[in-house]
């Protein structure tokens, strides 16, 4: 008799743990005199080198195993389905903390909008960092290594290094590999965008934009401290800041747009920006952001697309279309006189609007193929009967051309529609696009999720609309 018929050794997949039981049915078939060869088997010792011979020799719990010898011997083989315990454990590698950036300039380039933040000091987010030569910009901090581990096996376990972030020195700007920091070569305004970090010369208009200056096309960032009127243009690729109040006018910008007293385009203009808008409000304005677009007080009548948040915590959203990839965030939504108001959650009122395009040119393509094909094969047969005239000839001709033009239409259509379908598929639970209201959602506002809908028919306050499982799912807040 050997251990190996009384005890079970087990280790976990990490080989981290390892834990021994106890066989309760081999030592209840066991005759009386064999009990005594049992007892001096079920030592710490022997079990210590049975350990061993299974190669189990690294973090070995000499106490539990004296109390394992104790519980089997008092115990009499009886009752011991709990008997199983942890004999040995090894040391988890400590995987590294990934590095980061330290900024030393106040770039706010994102805004946080989960839980306490919600509340944006709005002052803060209209500050410009303007910078001169030679101030640092940012410093990486590296990745730590990580602390190796060790399994009961007795066999170094590798720890994951972090991930190192980095952000390309753009124009105007050095990195230094002494001290990891990126410095201004330039003065100028700092641009971040997800891949660099630059310093844009600034042209700065001190009034009202007006004839005297016109359009403005400059290739860095543009301040204008007063309005922009009806009819005017800005074009940066940095940055855009008005101080005033922008009316019907076109904006776009390689980087950020801040417009800090306001829009009111009476539906006219448009606001465009490869990376966020913050305004102080919106009236009946066109505005469409890469990333996401902030309103301090109200977004009324106006049409705005963001890839990710659109946040008006403060005021509220009435009439118009909202789009967001990720939050529709306000205070009300809607208003009691019902006006409509609709708000698209994950797909962007453009992009609903070109896939119910695409859907319905495609159904009109498969019964164009369907009589195109139909026609062909009836021009065949008679050519095969008689010889085709002149003009039954161009018939075929025609269907022929027709007929390989609406399959390749069909067939880029199919390509296009499925790339919009596999987007579809890029949430989960944790990241599932939402409407959160603080305050109260109003009737006949409407929420869209791609083909999907629902609209309100009563007031609801402080809920958080979300759509999964094929449903809309309406939760307190």
């Amino acid at each position: 008799m050997d251990l190996s018929q009384l005890i079970d050794v087990k280790v976990n997949d990490n080989r981290m743990n390892a834990l021994i039981e106890f066989n309760n049915s081999y030592f209840s078939n066991v005759e009386l005199d064999e009990e005594f060869s049992i007892a001096e088997l079920i030592t710490p010792s022997n079990i210590i080198n049975f350990l061993h011979k299974n190669e189990i020799v690294y973090g070995i719990d000499e106490e539990a195993i004296h109390q394992f010898c104790e519980d089997i011997l008092n115990s009499e083989g009886e009752n011991l389905d709990s008997s199983q315990i942890e004999v040995a454990r090894g040391i988890e590698a400590e995987n590294g903390e990934d590095g980061y950036i330290d900024y030393h300039v106040n770039l706010n380039s994102k805004v946080d909008v989960d839980g306490e933040t919600h509340k944006i000091d709005f002052k803060e987010m209209m500050q410009i960092p303007i910078v001169e030569t030679d101030e640092p910009l940012l410093t990486f901090v590296a990745p730590t290594k990580g602390e190796p581990g060790i399994n009961v096996y007795n066999k170094k376990v590798e720890a994951k290094p972090g991930k190192v972030v980095t952000i390309k020195a753009g124009e105007n700007t050095k990195h230094t590999e002494k001290d990891q920091t990126i410095y201004a070569t330039d003065s100028g305004q700092v641009t971040l965008t997800e891949k660099e970090i630059k310093v844009l010369p600034v042209y700065e208009v001190n009034k009202d934009l007006d004839l005297t200056i016109g359009n403005i096309e400059f290739n860095g960032s543009i301040v204008i401290k007063g309005d922009v009127p009806e009819g005017f243009s800005l074009n940066a690729r940095g940055d855009i800041t008005v101080k005033g109040i922008v009316e019907g006018a076109y904006l776009e910008a390689g980087g950020s747009v801040f417009i800090e007293e306001g829009v009111s385009s009476q539906g006219k203009g448009k606001i465009r920006a490869t990376l966020d808008i913050k305004a102080g409000n919106i009236n009946q304005g066109n505005l469409e952001a890469g990333r996401s677009i902030y309103v301090n007080q109200s977004i009324l009548h106006s049409e705005v697309i963001a890839r990710e948040f659109v946040s008006c915590y403060k005021g509220h959203i009435i009439g118009g279309s909202i789009s967001s990839g990720q939050l529709i965030e306000a205070n009300d939504i809607g208003n009691r006189m019902s006006s409509k108001t609709v708000l698209y959650l994950g797909e962007n009122k453009k992009v609903v609007e070109k896939k119910s395009y695409i859907e319905e040119r495609m159904k009109e393509l498969v019964e164009q193929l369907k009589k195109l094909k139909t026609i062909g094969s009836k021009m065949e047969q008679l050519q095969e009967l008689r010889e085709l005239s002149s003009k039954e000839r161009i018939t075929l001709l025609r269907q022929k051309r027709s007929y390989e033009k609406a399959k390749l239409e069909l067939s880029e259509l199919n390509d296009e529609y499925s790339i919009y379908t596999q987007n579809d598929m890029n949430y989960n639970e944790e990241n599932l696009p939402n409407v959160t209201v603080h305050g109260i959602i109003y009737p006949n506002v409407e929420v869209k999720y791609s083909k999907y809908a629902k609209v309100f028919n009563q007031e609801a306050s402080k809920v958080s609309i979300v759509y999964e499982n094929h449903d809309f799912s309406i939760n307190p807040l």
